[in-house]
């Protein structure tokens, strides 16, 4: 459970005072608009050759679209030339403004974003807007029989959602092959391209979403969409897996009124008996308590405290490295920010006897970027009540 690494921590107990109050202060009450961000892109180059024969020959950042046309691009060298030495590539979450920027150039169609989400449901109004990002992909095909090199592009894509895409349907429209999205695990969430051809080129597999007052988080894979399928590849090649990505989308101005310093592409998520927010059970419900962490950021190597506590009638326990409760301050782990999915900790029930009727618990998940033993800024936290019938 967490790769625990034993080791010795001192922290402030007045520092969960501190949380608590910030969070009060920073919730969000209001829609959220993404403004800037990155989306992180990790191709599985044997997948991609294996199903298309395509091969990353190139890629071009916002940056590097500024200065060129569209021409350009076919054969302008920025990583090569040879196999790329990574497979990793960065898109640029764009804000709502870029349709002006200096920064798009003729041939280059990339799109500003214009989306709105809140802390608590990113998809209430996610298939009314789209998200814009700034990168291509440029791909070797096989050389024609004279020699002559050939290239496919896609990027300047548009990031959007329509839940519809999870519905059954059948392959080019044939009846005789329906497809049940769900067997793959399609999100609705898609990309569609704007570089040469305005096409869906991906749906996104098997997402993961998180969110807090001023951001969200959202991983998944990347599988090949039907329209490009149908355009380009053999029907067996429809959702093949050949990327994944980790996407933090950030609404500028509410990130500017955090009272205290933030991670910003950090997303702690913490559920009681699987719920987040306030949850409420009967006597002698069993309690099960559970965080997740999302990552989406590009730093490397940034060392972390973890810390869970909760506050039960005036006292704070927490989590120690054990993963045993105590009133000792104490950090539930010390290492790098790394992504995790439904940690299990154990029940406040084994530090205090028991929870009568009219008992409420704060619980917290809290992630600072400082390894010193300490939760100081930049932190992020989650929080969520547990009342008592």
């Amino acid at each position: 459970m967490l790769n625990l690494i034993k080791k010795t921590n001192r922290i402030i107990p007045k520092s969960l005072a501190i949380i608590c109050s910030s969070w009060v202060l920073c919730h969000s009450a209001y829609a959220l608009e993404v403004n800037s961000g990155h989306f992180i892109q990790t191709n599985d180059p044997q997948a991609l050759e294996e199903s298309t024969t395509f091969v990353v020959s190139d890629f071009f950042d916002d940056l590097a679209l500024s200065t060129r046309l569209r021409n350009d691009l076919n054969s302008d060298i920025l990583l090569g030339p040879g196999p790329l030495d990574t497979s990793t590539f960065i898109y640029t979450v764009h804000g709502t403004d870029f349709k002006n920027s200096p920064m798009r150039v003729p041939g280059i169609n990339s799109f500003p974003s214009q989306f709105e989400f809140t802390e608590d449901n990113v998809l209430q109004n996610a298939s009314k807007g789209r998200i814009g990002l700034g990168g291509v992909m440029r791909f070797d095909l096989p050389a024609k029989s004279d020699g002559t090199p050939q290239y496919f592009m896609m990027g300047d894509w548009t990031l959007e959602y329509d839940a519809a895409r999870t519905q059954d349907y059948n392959f080019s429209d044939n009846v005789n092959k329906p497809i049940r999205p769900s067997d793959y695990g399609v999100s609705g969430w898609f990309l569609r391209n704007h570089i040469d051809f305005p096409t869906i080129g991906y749906d996104i597999l098997n997402s993961e979403i998180f969110s807090n007052a001023d951001s969200f988080y959202l991983s998944g894979e990347l599988g090949w969409s039907p329209e490009l399928v149908s355009a380009f590849f053999p029907e067996q090649e429809l959702y093949r897996i050949s990327a994944k990505f980790v996407l933090c989308a950030q609404d500028d101005n509410a990130l500017a009124e955090q009272p205290a310093a933030q991670i910003p592409c950090v997303f702690p998520n913490i559920t009681l008996n699987g719920k987040t927010g306030n949850t409420t059970i009967s006597a002698p419900e069993q309690i099960h308590i559970a965080v997740d962490l999302g990552v989406a950021t590009t730093g490397q190597d940034i060392d972390a405290d973890y810390f869970v506590a909760f506050l039960y009638q005036g006292t704070l326990y927490w989590l120690n490295q054990n993963f045993q409760w105590t009133t000792t301050a104490s950090a539930a782990y010390q290492g790098s920010l790394i992504d995790l999915r439904n940690i299990a900790l154990p029940s406040p029930l084994q530090a205090i006897n028991n929870l009568p009727s009219g008992s409420m618990i704060e619980v917290y998940f809290g992630v600072d970027a400082t390894q010193n033993g300490n939760f100081d800024e930049p932190y992020r936290f989650a929080h969520s009540t547990l009342i008592v019938d």
